[in-house]
């Protein structure tokens, strides 16, 4: 079989590096030469640069008047030469020659060969060398195409050419395993590794040294560092510095930081003295824990070695300081620093922006392109995700956005990934959607933080189509993605949807993380479900903090205080501690009971009890249990002895309480104060004429609406909607958009006339203006709500429980009229307002007519 054609391969020729003259003495000299040089000297020619040069181009320019009997070792010196200068393009020639005289097929011949392509990491022409030889039963070549394949990290292909070896019968050596070993580490594949271990141990190459070291990085590469350190101590002769620096590098890579120093102090007490590589190891495991009286012993030790100057180690220990906040410390450090690479830079800049000094941060990064250091993928998101990121937004980093583009960082998914994260920071999730739109392909790290921004940003129903897209372009999914998407559905009430999140989920893993779990508990509460969030948190073995306040916060939501409380207990008791999110559920939970007493005994005994002081939400919470318990003045003193100053939300908490019980007095010392300080907020001026409204003041209820347009202020759309076979349908107040519109109001009036018939009257006293009252009754039964009910009884079997959001807070009218709902059509009807969940069934309501 013929491996390669000589009229294929480029011959290219290199000018001559003799002085030309006499052309026929010339042309003599040079055959004379190239005699000697292809036949009389191989070893030399191997030997000497500009000789393995010289030698290549009078065979290259003077091949045709060589004579035809070049010994076969001339070619081997040739290809030699060019394998020691990686000279690809020579070695082809060489080769074309070599097919051309018939040699193709010297064993000798077909080594040197591999050894070239290897070396000159071409892939193709020595594979192609090796299947047409008999190189594939020798165990030399064998070894060489494993090492290619493995340091090209095409570890299948390593892999198959092993068990081609073995099947040819070749005994493996430790040099074979040593590689293969390390495969199976990079394919984290345990069975595997542990069947090249047993196997090494077989061919009695099991305590080798270097054997073992490949299996110590296996084994921690399979998250196994028990097996890396049994690898490690069956090393069977004296230990070396690089078996210690292995042990100790993967101890500290799994965060095993204690271990990783004792084993330090055991190779010190065994007289093996410490590498930088140990310094390096050790300078990282301090970094991580933050430990920066443990970094400066090792900065003395590392001194009074002679290691002070070494790039690497100056490198940790800038990072080392940075991270533990140490900058004067790792400035100095920086300062000293003959060389600096690209990660030198990084730290140091990262450790300035971290705590906060993002102009120093930016003016090192300034400097660090003046000295003409190119920034890398690392040093963008030093620069850019500080500690308080979302916090800032300078004019610097449009200039640092447009130096990405410039050096064509900007499709780079590390990069991509912190400028979705720092534009989200800042609520600018267009521009985050922007730097993802730019990125060619996308991992499902990409997608993750792209879906995380959008839900954080309100943006439920973009995450949403953003899995939908992820699924159908096969990108692999992760718990992380499937924990933001369930929170998406339950900001949206998407129930449906939610559950096709949970399966896919339950899909891809056999049983989610408690992360994801304690979204799920979200979701199902958010839509109404809290039986199945109930069910979903019982799942958990070990419920943490986050576990109990999903829960809890859910309970809150649905209207069971003493379930609340139990659960609050049962948290205590198994052990976890409660933190302020815990104590300002429990708290919402008795609020939404009027059960002030409860409400008070925890907010006075929470920082005493569980150490923690109450914050503001804690009082905003207290504040609104006693005013909408009808304490308005109690609520009032206790604004006033806050700690805090109240904000123009806490004050329409008052309002609406005001509203309520028809406190005039106090409600209107509020509503001038919101009015003022708050006059382009449109729920205030809402609030204020519905207090007027309330106590018939019809005047002053058209001044403020009439106050409201002057100022250009709108009222927030009231919506509702209902989900039915996997569609959401909303409705506006009196809403006719809808398709079924017709057939819609004909079952409202239906709806209406059956209800009053019950014992339904209309409660006119929640519309806004002076009219008759049976056009304030027509005004009532056209609110969004009623409408999404009537169109969800029009669409489901009789008795099937309806699920119904809205935006904004259930009026009393519509309240009332949802309980006769549910007694003429005996359904369960789950109303979400702003402030709660209502449960309707057989006439009566969860809430028991307190929200």
């Amino acid at each position: 079989m013929v491996l390669l054609n000589c009229r294929s391969l480029p011959l290219t020729r290199i000018p001559p590096l003799l002085e030309t003259g006499n052309t026929k003495s010339t042309r003599e000299t040079k055959l004379k030469g190239a005699e000697e040089m292809t036949n009389g000297v191989p070893k030399k020619v191997c030997g000497d640069q500009s000789l393995r040069r010289r030698a290549f181009e009078l065979f290259s320019n003077d091949q045709r008047a060589l004579s035809s009997d070049i010994k076969p070792s001339s070619y081997g010196a040739l290809l030699r030469a060019c394998s020691k200068e990686r000279f690809l393009e020579g070695g082809l020639q060489v080769h074309a020659r070599m097919i051309k005289r018939g040699l193709e097929s010297d064993q000798f011949l077909q080594s040197s060969l591999l050894s070239l392509y290897v070396k000159c990491e071409s892939l193709d022409f020595a594979r192609r060398v090796f299947d047409t030889s008999k190189l594939g039963t020798n165990l030399i070549c064998c070894n060489s195409i494993i090492t290619m394949y493995y340091r090209s990290g095409l570890v299948e292909e390593a892999l198959s050419v092993f068990l081609e070896s073995q099947s040819h019968g070749i005994e493996p050596d430790a040099f074979t395993f040593s590689v293969v070993i390390r495969v199976a580490g990079q394919q984290r594949e345990p069975s595997l590794g542990k069947q090249l271990h047993s196997l090494s141990i077989k061919f009695g190459c099991g305590g080798e040294e270097f054997v073992s070291n490949s299996l110590i990085q296996m084994y921690a590469a399979c998250e196994n560092i028990n097996d890396s350190a049994r690898a490690f101590e069956a090393i069977s002769r004296t230990r070396s510095p690089v078996a210690w620096n292995s042990m100790i590098a993967q101890l500290v890579e799994h965060g095993i930081h204690g271990d990783g120093f004792n084993l330090y102090k055991e190779m010190q007490s065994t007289g093996i003295e410490p590498t930088p590589l140990t310094f390096s190891s050790l300078l990282k495991s301090s970094a991580d824990i933050e430990a920066d009286s443990l970094g400066k012993q090792l900065h003395s030790q590392l001194i009074v070695r002679g290691f002070s100057s070494n790039l690497i180690l100056e490198t940790a220990l800038v990072d080392l300081y940075a991270k533990c906040g140490e900058l004067e410390y790792g400035r100095q450090v920086f300062e000293r620093m003959k060389q600096r690479n690209v990660t030198s830079w990084n730290s140091i800049i990262r450790g300035y922006s971290q705590v906060g000094y993002r102009e120093e941060a930016f003016r090192l990064f300034q400097v660090m392109r003046r000295q003409e250091t190119l920034p890398d993928k690392f040093t963008f998101p030093a620069l850019l995700t500080g500690a308080k990121v979302g916090d800032y937004f300078p004019e610097e980093f449009e200039a640092v956005h447009a130096y990405i583009f410039k050096v064509g960082l900007e499709r780079d998914h590390f990069i991509g990934t912190c400028l979705i994260t720092v534009y989200s920071a800042k609520q600018k999730i267009g521009c985050a959607r922007q730097a993802f739109d730019d990125m060619d392909s996308m991992d499902s790290g990409v997608w993750s933080s792209m879906i995380s921004a959008s839900v954080k940003s309100g943006r439920a129903e973009e995450a949403l189509h953003l899995f939908l897209e992820m699924m159908y372009l096969g990108i692999e999914t992760s718990q992380f993605i499937y924990s933001g998407l369930l929170l998406a559905c339950g900001e949206l009430s998407r129930m449906e949807m939610g559950k096709q999140v949970h399966a896919h989920c339950l899909k891809s893993s056999d049983s989610p993380d408690v992360a994801t779990k304690n979204s799920l508990v979200t979701m199902y509460s958010n839509c109404g479900c809290i039986s199945e969030a109930w069910k979903i948190f019982n799942s958990i073995a070990k419920p943490n903090v986050i576990s109990f306040n999903s829960i809890i916060s859910a309970l809150a939501q649905h209207g069971s205080p003493k379930e609340a409380a139990e659960l609050f207990r049962r948290m205590k008791l198994v052990g976890q501690r409660p933190d302020e999110i815990t104590l300002l559920n429990l708290l919402s939970a008795f609020n939404h009971a009027g059960l002030v007493h409860e409400g008070l005994e925890v907010f006075n005994s929470m920082e005493e009890n569980e150490g923690i002081k109450p914050s503001y939400q804690h009082y905003a919470c207290m504040v609104d249990m006693m005013a909408r318990a009808g304490d308005i003045e109690g609520a009032m003193r206790l604004i006033d002895i806050m700690p805090f100053e109240p904000d123009t939300s806490l004050w329409r908490t008052v309002l609406g309480a005001c509203r309520k019980h028809r406190n005039m007095g106090i409600g209107r010392q509020v509503a001038d104060l919101l009015l003022e300080s708050d006059p382009y907020e449109a729920t205030n001026y809402v609030l204020v004429a519905n207090i007027y409204a309330r106590s018939g003041r019809w005047i002053e209820a058209e001044r403020v609406r009439q106050l409201m347009e002057e100022r250009g202020v709108e009222k927030e759309i009231a919506l509702s909607w209902i989900e039915i076979n996997r569609r959401v349908h909303t409705f506006r107040v009196e809403d006719r958009s809808h398709p079924l519109s017709q057939e819609i109001y004909e079952k409202l009036h239906e709806l209406i006339k059956e209800i009053k018939t019950a014992g339904y009257a209309p409660d006119i006293s929640f519309t806004l203006h002076d009219m008759k009252d049976s056009r304030r009754e027509e005004s009532l039964f056209n609110h969004c709500e009623k409408l999404a009910f009537a169109f969800g009884d029009l669409s489901t079997a009789p008795g099937v429980s309806l699920r119904i959001m809205k935006n904004l807070r259930v009026c009393g009218d519509c309240h009332r009229a949802f309980k006769y709902f549910s007694l003429i059509t005996e359904r369960k009807i789950i109303l979400r307002d702003t402030h709660r969940f209502h449960h309707f069934l057989n006439g009566v309501c969860s809430c028991r007519d307190y929200w």
